[in-house]
């Protein structure tokens, strides 16, 4: 998915650097938010091994991957047909957040299931579970805010890392939405 969306620059090392920075930016917000999973479910009473949860993450993962590869052919035609340099970041914003939603579904249902078979987890400790979906959200957007450009801005030349302190995603998405739908007139 990451040499797909770092195509729009059109730039050989945008491409190569978004390839690399898609992976990273979930090793990275794994890293950051799954101590804090495992110790709380741990205080709250878990039975899962260290890597029996990390398993189910890894799954939600791959399911949230699985999603960002079958959306890549969407990327790359309006890529090729010269779609919007606004529309397309808010496009990789819908599909990564439908894929977080279909991971984090995922995981939800895995650990539902693996707990009620083996009996091996509480189940007040779902409500730990939303908030740290909620935190992994989080830490993953500002993760990829860390990390970008991954797409690339035509105009500009190519950076690794966004040297802009300014802004965060969530403003940048509001500007890309409000640019998209209201376009500046050059007169």
């Amino acid at each position: 998915y990451g040499f797909v969306m770092g195509g729009l620059s059109g730039m050989t090392l945008q491409v190569f650097s978004s390839a690399i920075k898609v992976p990273l930016l979930y090793i990275l917000t794994l890293a950051v938010c799954y101590p804090v999973l495992y110790v709380v479910g741990v205080i709250m009473g878990s039975r899962l091994r260290f890597l029996q949860m990390y398993a189910l993450i890894l799954i939600a993962i791959a399911f949230n991957a699985i999603l960002l590869a079958s959306c890549a052919p969407i990327i790359l035609f309006f890529t090729l047909t010269g779609a919007d340099y606004n529309f397309l970041k808010l496009l990789h914003v819908l599909i990564f957040g439908g894929g977080g939603i279909w991971g984090m579904n995922g995981l939800w249902t895995g650990l539902e299931a693996m707990c009620e078979r083996s009996s091996i987890y509480p189940r007040q400790a779902f409500k730990i579970l939303k908030i740290w979906i909620v935190v992994f959200a989080l830490i993953g957007t500002q993760m990829a805010w860390s990390l970008r450009p991954f797409i690339g801005d035509p105009e500009l030349p190519f950076v690794l890392f966004s040297q802009d302190k300014t802004t965060n995603i969530y403003q940048d998405v509001w500007r890309a939405g409000s640019e998209l739908v209201f376009p500046k007139m050059d007169f």
